[in-house]
């Protein structure tokens, strides 16, 4: 299978200026003893090194407790059906879900929607056969964030690093973030992206990422297909939760081991939301050095896109 993608100038120009840059790392630290910290390998000039192909982790429920009110007895949560996928013997395997929420604050384990928020969301998912209501990424919207760093199953991950500058190249839509380092202040509040403006530092080996300047036409947190079974006021995989123009994401990545980043995200809408809330989990699996992200084509309003993305099944309707 031939394997091709595509990116613009721009990104191109930052991975030839990447490929200037030595790729020699200073000699990498060891599996940590038990009972330590990992620490991270660090690139020439000195930084934690995240660079590399990466795939995604497991599929998890969004919330605590696991969808008790209406997951039947005996049911697991899975990864999407094998069935909605193109055969591809040469792509990745779906890493196997696990029980672990993704939402660790608050301590409830609760998405905490104002009250108009929440009837609000059980109205979009009621009307998922609706374009005014539809998921955006089913419109060949961007994912937004956090939501594209989540696990489903087309997508996949480039880290590319230079001196004062992170990139994160997307298989899904094509998508790329610029993370600068130097401190720089924000865009204009009138530049407003589907993945915002980022900007990032280092605390230790733990790269946090300020992101604000999003679009409205996003959601903020979905993954995988909605079980069989689940109403639309079940936040089995977050599908509806989305946001208001106030929307401030702030991201940490730790390499925790040699092949897994640990992925945070606080997410802030006071418009939406009534607290900051936090999501956890182990976002990226190192992948073998040869992988390639894959042209991405998007056609808005499939079926079968519908299907993958929210369990609606459009024929039905």
């Amino acid at each position: 299978m031939i394997r091709r993608s595509f990116a613009p100038l721009g990104l191109l120009t930052a991975v030839a200026f990447a490929a200037l840059v030595p790729l020699v790392v200073a000699e990498a630290s060891g599996e940590a003893a038990q009972g330590e910290a990992y620490t991270s390998p660090r690139t020439p000039w000195g930084d934690p090194d995240l660079r590399g192909p990466w795939d995604r982790g497991a599929h998890q429920p969004v919330e605590t407790p696991v969808d008790e009110l209406w997951r039947p007895e005996g049911a697991t949560i899975d990864a999407p059906p094998a069935s909605l996928f193109e055969p591809d013997p040469d792509a990745p395997s779906l890493p196997a879900a696990i029980e672990t929420p993704l939402v660790v604050d608050p301590p409830d384990g609760k998405i905490p929607l104002q009250p108009w928020a929440a009837a609000k969301r059980e109205e979009i998912m009621a009307n998922q056969d609706k374009l005014a209501h539809l998921d955006p990424r089913v419109k060949c919207l961007s994912a937004g964030l956090p939501r594209a760093n989540l696990p489903w199953g087309f997508n996949t991950y480039q880290i590319l690093q230079v001196p004062g500058y992170v990139v994160i190249l997307y298989e899904a839509n094509h998508e790329y973030r610029y993370i600068p380092l130097d401190g720089r202040p924000h865009v204009s509040s009138e530049i407003r992206l589907g993945l915002g403006d980022s900007r990032g530092h280092w605390e230790g080996d733990t790269l946090v990422v300020d992101v604000t300047n999003f679009t409205e036409n996003t959601w903020v947190i979905a993954r995988g297909v909605a079980p069989e079974g689940a109403p639309a006021s079940a936040l089995s995989t977050g599908h509806g939760v989305f946001h208001s123009d106030a929307l401030h994401v702030v991201e940490r990545f730790t390499l925790t081991d040699a092949d897994t980043i640990h992925y945070e995200a606080t997410i802030d809408d006071p418009k939406v939301f009534t607290r900051p809330w936090t999501i956890a989990l182990d976002a990226f699996m190192r992948a073998p050095e040869d992988h390639e992200l894959l042209e991405y084509a998007c056609h808005e309003g499939n079926g079968r896109n519908l299907r993958l993305m929210t369990g609606v099944d459009v024929d039905a309707k």
